[in-house]
């Protein structure tokens, strides 16, 4: 007789094969059911792609259209403050008269303006400060345009050159920029700077730039302005 040098306990038990046997197959058929239900998960989800692309064309058509609306918004926006300027660093004080500060600061930067040339002027809240601006509004740009011409020419105003003794507190004029537009104007300032870009600056409420004395002037109207420059 043949001896497969195996004892009688360690001989596999064909029970226990068949036991081994049915669990394989139920493992096998297991996984064909996962592995079918896969693949018709997978096509379900190629069916829906041309769904999916022609909604993902649409999300970006209303995107756009969205970015244009704000950009268009803005503008009004900006257009309404047109006549304005925005006075910095004049200090606080009770019982104030705002006419008097910017007839002060019309005398220092050489350009007297009349009363009937101011549409308003008033104390605003400045924008991530404590501070309160002023805002002046006049009857038209021109004449805003030339007051910021003259300030500019003076460069450096104090509020001691106003009336405010022994304050070197310095004062500035600029346009009447929203929010928005001021958040390009730093964006453009440090973006464009680093890029060698000579002259940046605001005329007519719009941001200019210049590379150099030779170069084209652009406009800098958002943010895909700014990118076509860096």
């Amino acid at each position: 007789m043949l001896d497969l040098g195996l004892n009688e306990t360690e001989a596999p038990c064909l029970p226990e094969i068949k036991v081994e046997l049915s669990e394989i197959r139920k493992t096998y058929e297991f996984t064909s059911d996962k592995w079918d239900e896969c693949i018709l998960r997978i096509a379900e989800v190629e069916s829906k792609i041309p769904e999916i692309e022609i909604l993902h064309g649409k999300v970006e058509t209303l995107g756009q259209e969205v970015s244009s609306l704000k950009s268009e918004l803005a503008s009004r926006d900006q257009w309404q403050r047109l006549n304005n300027v925005e006075i910095k660093g004049v200090p606080l004080k009770k019982n104030e008269n705002l006419f008097l500060i910017l007839d002060n600061i019309c005398g220092v930067v050489g350009f007297p303006i009349d009363k009937n040339s101011i549409n308003y002027i008033s104390r605003v809240p400045a924008q991530n400060s404590n501070e309160k601006c002023i805002i002046v509004g006049f009857i038209n740009r021109y004449i805003k345009e030339e007051f910021l011409a003259s300030a500019r020419l003076k460069k450096t105003i104090t509020a001691e050159e106003i009336g405010f003794q022994g304050s070197k507190q310095r004062i500035f004029a600029n346009d009447h920029l929203t929010p928005m537009y001021k958040q390009l104007l730093t964006k453009t300032k440090s973006t464009l700077k680093s890029k060698g870009y000579a002259y940046i600056w605001v005329k007519y409420a719009k941001i200019h730039v210049r590379k150099d004395d030779s170069s084209k002037v652009f406009i800098i109207n958002s943010d895909n302005d700014l990118n076509k420059l860096v």
